[in-house]
């Protein structure tokens, strides 16, 4: 449960907590190593859409400083994002489901 609301907590760099979980548990329990994998693979599947917001939020800070609020808009809404699918991942931990994100890349198995 905690892979899962960590990486909200700490927005783009939410891929660590989930991460050093997964690699600290992954030989104990099967159901902690995919929970951790899960969660590592959807923050870090977060961070393509994170980055290209921020380069977008400094773009437009730079050339267009008036538009600059809709990189800060963009980052705001993967945010909320990852706090929804978080929270719904570690309520089907809790549960004891086997909770898979909709979409993420399956670098961790």
């Amino acid at each position: 449960m905690l892979a899962h609301l960590s990486g909200f907590v700490i927005a783009c760099l939410g891929w660590i907590p989930p991460l050093a979980i997964y690699f600290a548990k992954r030989n104990g329990s099967p159901y902690v190593r995919h929970h951790a994998a899960e969660a590592a693979n959807f923050q870090i599947t977060l961070l393509i859409p994170y980055v290209f917001a921020w380069v977008v939020f400094i773009g437009l800070g730079i050339f267009f400083p008036n538009l600059s609020w809709i990189g800060s808009l963009l980052i705001a809404l993967i945010w909320i994002v990852s706090i929804v699918f978080g929270v719904l991942g570690a309520n089907g931990a809790n549960k004891g489901t086997w909770y898979r994100y909709p979409v993420s890349i399956r670098l961790l198995k």
